[in-house]
């Protein structure tokens, strides 16, 4: 046998060397593999689980290589089960970092910020009330138009201490009821409404009133305040609201004096009407459009008593001469307006 390999040797040395080298080579390159391939197995677990740790720190970090990552854990198999029981709890604390790091807390959602910061304390409710005025309210509408400051709508700047006309109504009926004067002092009288007229220095009460025994329109029995036929349309409101008010009068002691419609005359087109309900406190200012002396005995002054379609105030009162024997004037004075504002309090 030996003879034999010496004799191939002699004749055939690299066939030879080929045959010894082949297996030892062989052998060594199994055991390279097993040191590298085992060494490398074993150290990916805890890599990967260190880089899932580090993921929800990092900015902008996408949500699919990191689902991938988890299963790539979750499918490595090794020799060493405790090591492989300890990659798979890395992993799962990894998976739910993860998740706490993509999904924000209820609190947080909605106001962190685009790169992870805390919102600045006070920032949520700073920037609703900044929505609450960046969206302003719809303006108040009261018989068809917007409500406004009265200071916006009137003609001159109002002073009532200079309205010395006409008073709350506390002096009741002092008045006789007679010659058109009706009983309207009682507290079902009393309405929520103050005219004013400042052309008129005017500044009264208003209640209500009905009509005489012969159907025409009655006058309050105190002569400081204005008189609302109850059954037309209450100010405001579509249709023709009248009123009427005494020029002077002579009480029941026979005191004489003026009344609350004493400088009614002075009033011309272009001046104002205010009404103030002191319930909803806003004022329905009227712009008069008529101030006309009328004889009540010709037919043709009975249209400023009839209805309207739009809403429209009627003052009546009495003026021209005053006959002693019937106790009457000898005409009417008649101021008419129309609504031209809604208005609320000045500030």
């Amino acid at each position: 046998m030996l003879d034999r390999l010496r004799k191939l040797w002699i004749e055939r040395p690299a066939v030879v060397a080929a045959a010894v080298i082949a297996p030892i080579a062989f052998v060594v390159t199994l055991l390279f593999l097993f040191l590298v391939v085992g060494g490398g197995e074993s150290a990916q677990p805890e890599q990967e689980a260190a880089v899932l740790e580090a993921q929800p720190a990092q900015q902008g970090q996408q949500e699919e290589p990191a689902h991938q990552a988890s299963v790539v854990v979750s499918g490595v198999a090794t020799d060493d089960p405790s090591q492989q029981e300890q990659s798979e709890q890395d992993a799962s604390q990894g998976s739910d970092s993860q998740q706490q790091a993509e999904s924000p807390t209820a609190e947080e959602d909605g106001t962190q910020a685009s790169q992870g910061e805390k919102p600045e304390p006070g920032q949520q409710a700073g920037s609703e009330v900044e929505d609450e005025v960046s969206q302003p309210h719809s303006p108040q509408v009261i018989s068809g138009m917007s409500v406004v400051p009265l200071s916006a709508v009137l003609k001159d700047e109002l002073d009532e201490q200079a309205l010395k006309h006409g008073t709350d109504g506390s002096e009741g009926g002092i008045l006789p009821i007679d010659n058109g004067v009706v009983v309207s002092s009682l507290p079902e009288h009393r309405t929520k409404w103050e005219l004013i007229i400042p052309s008129a220095g005017l500044k009264s009460a208003v209640v209500r009133v009905g009509r005489t025994p012969r159907g025409a329109m009655g006058s309050p029995d105190n002569p400081y305040v204005i008189g609302w036929l109850e059954s037309s349309a209450a100010p405001g409101e579509p249709g023709n609201t009248l009123l009427a008010g005494h020029r002077d009068f002579e009480d029941i002691a026979g005191n004489i004096g003026t009344g609350v419609c004493w400088e009614l005359v002075n009033t011309e087109p272009g001046d104002q009407m205010i009404v103030r309900d002191n319930e909803r406190d806003i004022y329905y200012v009227y712009a008069v459009t008529e101030a006309v002396t009328l004889d009540p005995r010709n037919r043709e002054s009975a249209r400023y008593l009839w209805d309207t379609d739009e809403p429209v105030i009627t003052l009546i009162t009495c003026t021209g001469s005053f006959n002693a024997d019937t106790n009457r004037y000898s005409h009417r004075f008649v101021v008419v307006g129309e609504l031209a504002a809604v208005a609320s309090p000045d500030a």
